[in-house]
């Protein structure tokens, strides 16, 4: 069965944590990658089982980070990833 995708639109700062804080699957990590070396903001296509595990990596991640502005920043992340895993648009 194929999982529905979601294709987020997402930014050169949101793509690096997300690889880093996010323990992306292959795929998720195939298309984050692929790029990575773009500033511009960039469409990802993650299907909603990556989309569930990037969100719950993340949530992890937040949790093990001290507070400050990188926790900030995972944390706006992670906010973003669960609208777009709500409402079907990234």
């Amino acid at each position: 069965m194929a999982h529905d995708v979601i294709r987020m639109r997402l930014t050169a700062a949101e793509r690096g944590p997300l690889l880093r804080y996010g323990y992306p699957f292959s795929e998720s990590e195939t298309a984050l990658k692929a790029c990575a070396a773009s500033q511009d903001i960039e469409w990802v296509p993650i299907d909603r089982f990556n989309l569930e595990q990037l969100i719950g990596n993340l949530c992890c991640s937040i949790n093990q980070t001290k507070p400050g502005p990188l926790q900030d920043d995972v944390f706006e992340l992670c906010s973003r990833l669960e609208t777009a895993e709500r409402y079907g648009d990234g």
